[in-house]
C-alpha cells in the first residue's frame, strides 16, 4: 500500500511525497482512511510508529474546507509536553504547505502576547499543552465551542504527569458533536476509562514500533 491509496487530496499527497514518503507505516495505513471518514479513533501506538502523521495528514484534508474565526479554533490537539507540541506543529507545516491553513502553538515559555495575537487572527489548528490552554481560556482569549476535531496525544504521559483533570475540563468545554482521536502508548484501566468517556464508537488501532529496544536497555 502507498499513500496514494489512502484517499488523500492531491495537494496533501504532494506534500507527503515532497517530504520523501511513499509507503505509510501500519498506523498511518490504518488510521488515515478512518479519520477521513470522520470516525473517532482509539490508537495504541508508541513514539516511532509514525503516529503524528497518522492524524495530522488527514486533518489537513478535513480542515481544507472552511474558515476560522477569531478566538474560535476549528480543531484542537492536546499534547503533554512543549517538545511534543512543537513536533506536531512541524508536521502541520510540512504536510500542510499546499493548504492555506493557520495554526497556533500554545506552550509554556512562549509569549502570551504573541499567542493571543495568533488566536485573535483565527486558527484552523490549535496545538497546546493543557496548562497554557487553560491559562488563555481563563483570560477569555479562547472559545472552544467551535472545535470540530479533538486530538489527545500520549494520554498515558498526561496521566503520569497529573494532567488528566485539566484534560477532562478542556474536553467539557468542547462541543459534544465532534471527532475525537485518542492516542496512548499503553491501555490500562484508567486510560480505557478516559477513552470510553471521550470517544463515540471508535475504531481501535494497535501497532508496535518497527524496532523496539529491549526492555532492559
Amino acid at each position: 500500500m502507498e499513500f496514494a491509496d489512502l484517499g488523500l487530496s492531491p495537494d496533501t499527497l504532494r506534500a507527503v511525497t515532497d517530504a520523501g514518503y511513499l509507503t505509510p507505516t501500519p498506523i498511518q495505513a490504518q488510521a488515515i482512511p478512518v479519520v477521513l471518514m470522520g470516525r473517532d479513533v482509539l490508537g495504541v501506538a508508541q513514539t516511532g510508529t509514525g503516529k503524528t502523521a497518522a492524524f495530522t495528514v488527514p486533518m489537513i484534508d478535513i480542515l481544507a474546507d472552511g474558515r476560522s474565526k477569531a478566538r474560535m479554533p476549528r480543531s484542537l490537539i492536546i499534547a503533554p509536553t512543549r517538545e511534543l507540541a512543537a513536533q506536531i506543529a512541524e508536521n502541520f507545516i510540512k504536510y500542510g504547505k499546499y493548504h492555506p491553513l493557520s495554526m497556533a502553538l500554545l506552550i509554556g515559555g512562549g509569549s502570551f502576547t504573541d499567542q493571543e495575537k495568533a488566536l485573535d487572527r483565527g486558527v484552523d489548528v490549535l496545538i497546546a499543552t493543557p496548562g497554557r490552554l487553560l491559562d488563555l481560556y481563563e483570560r477569555g482569549r479562547i472559545l472552544l465551542n467551535d472545535a470540530k476535531i479533538l486530538v489527545i496525544d500520549e494520554a498515558d504521559r498526561m496521566l503520569d504527569m497529573g494532567f488528566i483533570p485539566d484534560v477532562e475540563r478542556i474536553v467539557s468545554l468542547l462541543p459534544k458533536m465532534r471527532q475525537t482521536l485518542f492516542f496512548s502508548a499503553t491501555m490500562d484501566k484508567e486510560i480505557r476509562r478516559l477513552a470510553d468517556q471521550f470517544l463515540m464508537n471508535p475504531k481501535e488501532i494497535a501497532v508496535t514500533p518497527a524496532a523496539s529496544a529491549a526492555t532492559t536497555i
